[in-house]
């Protein structure tokens, strides 16, 4: 008896340590590739001799790597300096790491020199090639994990004017991009963080937007913080499930909005199908700098657990022609339960420094009942620990003169409703009174 208990311990203790090496053999088998610009046109070449050009040889080349990438459970890609010129979607599979060296350009073009293959609008979507043309392949947080896009140095994204979105995150879970400056930004977003769990953009730089089109787009948000819904016409890639997953624990902080159309922001909400609001939650938007923005830097819709702190606005909404009230100001928006603003720095805002009101789908979306603004009082005194300067206007003169102004209760916008802060005498208003 006593030989077969050490036999089985013996064989026990094999097969752990079988287990133990299989799963470090797995780990080891992540490959790391180091490209230039001329070996990725090398790789589209080796891989697709009859259809590759000067137009699709980079996009063709890194999904090439990519795809070695996925079939080995991930790894690295180190991308030397140099110019990408990019026409269709690169797609990005789990556990990867895209580090961009010092003087990498990546560059959106319109053509493909080919007439059966049109140019797509992205440039980059977190989703692996197998299941980009499979309709519906991905939902909830089950797509694409565990990447990072790291640039060292100066890295730039110039979408060239292109409508388009640069970075598309759907369905994914843990991401992280820094350091990255986005330009070329034209009636889209630069970043669509949609239904996904766990994402962290730090340190990058977003500016640039086409002046022609900062009428016209003045909804799109740099970063779009949004779910994938058929009723709001949202994100219409194939691959991406229409499943109204929210999105949750996104932290943007320490980046510089400059010259776009908003700053971030979520421009449709959705309900569920016994008419309850699904809430983006775990929200935190710290340490950034706003400024010269057109519309809000900010434009919460249906968050809750929000926490905006340490940023500064500068500038905002001072060129806008647009008359409807929820533009012009630093942070704005409606569907608001749970959040928490302070220690932000505002100055020359058109309107006032922070603003809700009730809200409505326009167009897409638009069979949804109206959302509200639920803020507790414990939540306004706070707002009063920020610095104001310049940011007291209203679109309506009647509520002049407060820096904080939401509408609560059924929404109207009305005296009794509203509640104001001023930076004058750093009192809070529970109605506004006629001779403020």
């Amino acid at each position: 008896m006593k030989s077969r208990k050490i036999w089985k311990g013996l064989f026990l203790i094999f097969a752990v340590s079988m287990i133990v090496m299989a799963s470090k053999g797995q780990a080891y088998a992540k490959v790391n590739y180091t490209v230039t610009p001329k070996k990725v046109a090398a790789e589209a070449k080796k891989n697709h001799t009859s259809f590759v050009n000067k137009y699709v040889q980079h996009y063709l080349g890194l999904n090439d790597y990519l795809e070695k990438m996925r079939k080995k459970g991930g790894g690295t890609l180190t991308i030397k300096k140099g110019t990408y010129k990019i026409s269709n979607a690169i797609y990005v599979p789990s556990n990867v790491t895209i580090i961009f060296e010092d003087g990498v350009v990546f560059q959106k073009i319109n053509n493909t020199g080919k007439s059966d293959l049109k140019p797509s609008g992205s440039m980059w979507q977190l989703c692996p090639h197998n299941k980009y043309s499979k309709k519906n392949s991905i939902g909830k947080y089950n797509g694409t994990k565990n990447v990072k896009f790291i640039a060292k140095g100066k890295v730039t994204f110039d979408m060239k004017g292109i409508d388009g979105i640069c970075i598309v995150a759907a369905h994914n879970k843990n991401i992280e991009i820094t350091g990255i400056t986005f330009k070329g930004m034209n009636g889209n977003h630069y970043i669509e963080v949609n239904g996904t769990n766990k994402a962290n953009i730090h340190d990058c730089t977003f500016t640039k937007a086409k002046k022609s089109t900062l009428s016209k787009y003045y909804m799109k948000e740099a970063i779009n913080i949004d779910l994938a819904d058929e009723k709001t016409n949202g994100i219409p890639l194939d691959w991406v499930k229409k499943d109204k997953t929210p999105c949750k624990n996104i932290t943007i902080e320490n980046n510089v909005f400059d010259g776009t159309t908003r700053g971030i922001g979520t421009h449709k909400y959705s309900q569920n199908s016994k008419g309850k609001n699904i809430y983006h939650s775990n929200i935190k938007i710290n340490n950034n700098v706003f400024k010269n923005i057109y519309d809000n830097g900010i434009f919460v819709l249906n968050w809750k657990d929000t926490v905006i702190t340490n940023n500064t606005f500068t500038n905002i909404g001072n060129t806008s022609k647009k008359g409807y009230s929820s533009g012009s100001h630093g942070i704005s928006g409606g569907g608001v339960t749970g959040i928490t603003i302070t220690d932000n720095s505002f100055e020359n805002i058109a309107r006032s420094a922070v603003y809700f009101i009730v809200q409505k789908n326009v167009g897409g979306g638009s069979e949804y009942k109206k959302v509200f603004v639920n803020i507790t009082k414990e939540e306004t005194e706070a707002m009063v620990n920020n610095t104001f300067i310049n940011c007291a206007k209203d679109a309506n003169s009647n509520y002049d003169g407060y820096n904080v102004l939401y509408f609560r209760n059924n929404g109207t916008k009305s005296r009794d409703n509203g509640v104001g802060i001023s930076a004058a005498d750093n009192q809070v208003y529970y109605g506004i009174p006629k001779n403020k």
